[in-house]
C-alpha cells in the first residue's frame, strides 16, 4: 500500500495540472472567442451541448466505470465494452438527428437545428473512442491521459479560433467541437496499444450494465440540477441571456471544475485505504480540507472583486450585463467545491446513501426554487436560485459529515483561517491600488491590481506554507 503513494500524487500531480492548463486554454479560447462571436451564439451552442448532455445522462451505461472498478479484465470485458459503447453513440447519432427539428421547435430556433445534426457526430466518434484508454485511469497513468485529453483542446482551440476569424457565427464553435471529438478518437488508438474489436458476450454485457445501473440515478439528478438552468435560461428568457448566463457559470466555477472536482476523485481512494483507521482518516481529510481551501477561497475571491474588470477589458463591454449574476454564481461555486470535498468521504467510508439522498434534496430544492426566481428577477434570479440549492446541499452535506468526523467544526475553522486572511490581504491590495490609480484607466487599473493580488497570493503561501510545498516536491 505505501508503494501506491508516490503513484497517486504523481497522478494527482498530473490531473491537477493537466486541467489547469486544459482551464486556462479554455478561458483564452473564451476571451478570443468572446471579442469575435456574438452572445447568441455562445448561446446556441449552449442548447446544443445541453441537448447532447440530455441524451448522454439518459443512456448512460456507466461501463467505463465498472471496468476500473473490476480488479482483472481481459478482451471479452474490453471488446464487448467497447461494442456497446459504438451501439450507443450509433444509437443517439440517430435520435439527435431525427428529433433535432423537435429541440429546435422547443427552444423557438429555427438555426439550433442545423447545429445539432452536425454535433450528432460526436456521439459517433465518442462510441469508437479506443476503450483501451480505460487502463489510464485504472492503472493510474494520468500522465498519458492528460496528454490525450490536451492534444484534443489543442486541436479544438486551435478550429475554433481560426473559423471564428473566418465565419464569424456559430458554426466556429460547432466545427471546434466536432475537431476536438475527432482528434481524441483518433489519439486514443495511437496513445494506446490495445485494438478492439465487435464482440458480443451476453453474460460479460450484463455483468458491466448491472454495475453502471448504480450510477444512472446520481447521473440523473446531477444532471437536472447542474444543467436544468440552462434549459430554464434558454426557454423562458431566451438565447443571449443564455450565453451571458453560460459565460458567468463557467468563469466562477473555475476553481471547483479546476480544483476541487479533482481532488475530490483522487483523495477518494486514498480515505477507502484508511477508512477502518479514524485517526488517520480524520487527519488526511483535515490535510485535504486545508490545501482545497487555501486555493478555493482566495481564487473564489478574486474572481468576484475583478468580475466588473475582467469583463470590460478581457471580454468587451457587451457582456457587462453578466456581471451581477458572475459576482453571485461565486457563492455557488464556494459551495460546490465543499460539497465536493465531503462526497469523497462520504464514498470511501462506504456511506453512498448520504450522498443519493443529499443528491435528491438538490434536485427538490432546484425544482422548487429556480423556476419561480427566474421568472421574477431574470438572470439574477435564476443565479441566486442555483446558488441557494448548493447552498443548501453544503449545510446539509457539513451536518452528515460532522456524525462521521469530530470534531469537524473545529477541523473547518482551522481550514478556513488561512485562506480567510489572504482573502482579507487581498481586498486591501485591490482597494489600495484602485484609491492610487484614476478609475479611467481601465485595462492598467484592471492589470495592474490583478498582478499585485496574485504576487501578494503567491508570496503568502510561500511564506507561510512552505512545508507543504517541500512535500509536493519531494513526492513528485
Amino acid at each position: 500500500m505505501e508503494n501506491l503513494k508516490p503513484k497517486v500524487i504523481r497522478s494527482g500531480f498530473w490531473s491537477l495540472g493537466g486541467n489547469w492548463l486544459s482551464r486556462g486554454l479554455g478561458i483564452i479560447k473564451m476571451i478570443i472567442l468572446a471579442r469575435l462571436l456574438l452572445p447568441l451564439d455562445f448561446g446556441i451552442l449552449g442548447l446544443a451541448i445541453l441537448s447532447i448532455n440530455i441524451l448522454n445522462v439518459f443512456s448512460e451505461t456507466g461501463i467505463e466505470s465498472a471496468l476500473i472498478q473490476r480488479q482483472k479484465i481481459g478482451k471479452a470485458e474490453l471488446d464487448t465494452a467497447w461494442t456497446i459503447k459504438i451501439i450507443r453513440g450509433a444509437f443517439l447519432f440517430v435520435l439527435l438527428f431525427m428529433f433535432a427539428g423537435w429541440f429546435a421547435s422547443y427552444f423557438d430556433n429555427a438555426s439550433l437545428e442545423p447545429v445539432l445534426k452536425v454535433m450528432a457526430i460526436v456521439f459517433l466518434l465518442e462510441g469508437f473512442t479506443n476503450i483501451g484508454i480505460v487502463f489510464f485511469q485504472k492503472e493510474l497513468e494520468f500522465k498519458k491521459k492528460v496528454i490525450l485529453q490536451l492534444s484534443a483542446d489543442v486541436a479544438g482551440f486551435a478550429a475554433a479560433i481560426l473559423l471564428a476569424f473566418w465565419m464569424r457565427n456559430v458554426w466556429a464553435l460547432v466545427l471546434g467541437s466536432i475537431a476536438w471529438a475527432t482528434v481524441k478518437c483518433v489519439g486514443s488508438f495511437r496513445m494506446h496499444l490495445y485494438r478492439p474489436k465487435i464482440r458480443w458476450d451476453w453474460p460479460v454485457a450484463k455483468g458491466l450494465l448491472s454495475f453502471g445501473k448504480h450510477i444512472f440515478w446520481i447521473s440523473i439528478m446531477t444532471f437536472i440540477v447542474t444543467s436544468g438552468d440552462d434549459a430554464l435560461v434558454g426557454k423562458l428568457l431566451g438565447l443571449a441571456i443564455l450565453g451571458f448566463y453560460t459565460m458567468a457559470y463557467n468563469i466562477a466555477n473555475v476553481p471547483v471544475t479546476s480544483l476541487a472536482g479533482i481532488v475530490g476523485k483522487i483523495s477518494f481512494p486514498a480515505y477507502s485505504i484508511l477508512q477502518n483507521e479514524p485517526e488517520r482518516l480524520k487527519e488526511a481529510f483535515k490535510k485535504v480540507l486545508e490545501a482545497v481551501m487555501v486555493i478555493l477561497l482566495p481564487v473564489t475571491g478574486l474572481i468576484f472583486l475583478f468580475a466588473q474588470d475582467f469583463t470590460a477589458v478581457c471580454l468587451g463591454e457587451k457582456w457587462l450585463p453578466m456581471v451581477p449574476a458572475l459576482k453571485i454564481l461565486c457563492l455557488l461555486g464556494l459551495f460546490r467545491g465543499l460539497t465536493n470535498v465531503f462526497a469523497a468521504l462520504h464514498l470511501a467510508v462506504n456511506r453512498p446513501n448520504i450522498q443519493s439522498r443529499n443528491k435528491t434534496i438538490e434536485l427538490v430544492a432546484f425544482l422548487i426554487l429556480v423556476y419561480p426566481l427566474t421568472l421574477k428577477w431574470g438572470l439574477v434570479g435564476v443565479s441566486w436560485g442555483v446558488t441557494i440549492v448548493y447552498g443548501i446541499s453544503a449545510l446539509i452535506n457539513t451536518f452528515d459529515t460532522s456524525r462521521l468526523l469530530r470534531p469537524l467544526w473545529t477541523i473547518m475553522s482551522n481550514a478556513f483561517v488561512f485562506p480567510l486572511g489572504i482573502l482579507a490581504i487581498l481586498l486591501v491590495i485591490f482597494l489600495a491600488v484602485r484609491s492610487f490609480i484614476p478609475s479611467d484607466m481601465d485595462e492598467w487599473l484592471f492589470f495592474s491590481s490583478a498582478l499585485l493580488c496574485l504576487v501578494a497570493y503567491g508570496g503568502t503561501l510561500v511564506l507561510f506554507k512552505k512545508q507543504l510545498l517541500r512535500e509536493i516536491l519531494k513526492s513528485l
